[in-house]
């Protein structure tokens, strides 16, 4: 039997990883299909197989490595990039430079490719996530804000419900998110699923992925990301002081200014699904030829 593998990063503390790899949710008649992190490619074990490349940011310089190893050890069998999109870190970005990005470093031996990025020159593919039944079911607003975080850049806003990323159970954020009219998060999936689920979104965003959406959130500006610390005083000298190595803070001060940015996009759901749906026919077709 022929077979497929799709590289993505498996983290389980991810919980975008975890529900963004495309063969979550396609399956491909004929094929054997496993899943396997792009940070551990045996080359040896992936002679003669088809390999998709997604989900998730992984136009992202630390993954230019392994892709370029997949691009050189390619030779009868089919590249394809399902859904990824670039990743510069960063709290506020020029426009211009993130059109010029380079994707062709990262994608120039694919046989295919779909990113999840808009308007660039490549086919618009978003995050295959889109596709979990979940977000079939209808939720009852119950709160006027509910903040959703990255584990790492966690935002404090008022007495607000709070939920982080590091939730690995997909229904209970979905319901989480759900429950809010207006969804204020610093997590590209919290972001995304959001507006999947009819609310308005106010990102607090902590890399370029926030401002490559088809249906853009509202974006709270941020100057930047403070990495946090506790420090011990005595007499307003310093101590003791430790930093935590991935956990950031930002101010928040006038985020309410920011809610004027903020919409909802009814077709989003059906438009992203379509679009998933119409690259696994692609697919489909150059697996066959």
């Amino acid at each position: 039997m022929k077979s497929i593998i799709n590289y993505h990063v498996i983290d389980h503390t991810n919980i975008g990883d975890l529900f963004s790899a495309p063969t979550k949710y396609f399956t491909f008649p004929g094929y054997s299909v496993e899943q396997a992190d792009i940070r551990t490619i045996n080359i040896d074990e992936i002679r003669d197989k088809h390999i998709i490349v997604g989900g998730g940011g992984l136009l992202y310089s630390p993954f230019l490595p392994a892709l370029t190893k997949l691009m050189e050890t390619k030779s009868h069998t089919k590249l394809i990039a399902w859904g990824i999109g670039q990743q510069i870190y960063g709290s506020s970005f020029d426009l211009q430079k993130l059109q010029n990005f380079d994707y062709s470093q990262y994608l120039s031996n694919f046989d295919l490719v779909g990113i999840r990025d808009f308007n660039y020159k490549y086919n618009w593919v978003p995050c295959p996530s889109c596709m979990h039944p979940e977000f079939d079911k209808k939720r009852e607003i119950k709160h006027e804000f509910v903040v959703f975080s990255h584990k790492k850049f966690q935002i404090k806003i008022g007495n607000f419900p709070q939920m982080t990323n590091n939730n690995q159970n997909l229904e209970e954020i979905l319901d989480f998110l759900g429950s809010g009219e207006t969804i204020l998060t610093s997590s590209y999936h919290g972001a995304y699923w959001g507006t999947l689920l009819g609310r308005k979104v106010l990102s607090f965003p902590f890399s370029s992925k926030f401002y490559t959406l088809k249906h853009p959130p509202g974006i709270f500006p941020i100057s930047k990301w403070l990495q946090q610390k506790i420090k011990l005083s005595l007499f307003k000298k310093t101590l003791w002081e430790f930093s935590y190595k991935n956990k950031f803070s930002c101010q928040t001060d006038g985020w309410q200014d920011a809610l004027k940015l903020c919409r909802t996009y009814p077709e989003s759901l059906q438009e992203n699904r379509v679009n998933n749906h119409n690259y696994y026919s692609e697919i489909l077709n150059i697996l066959d030829s």
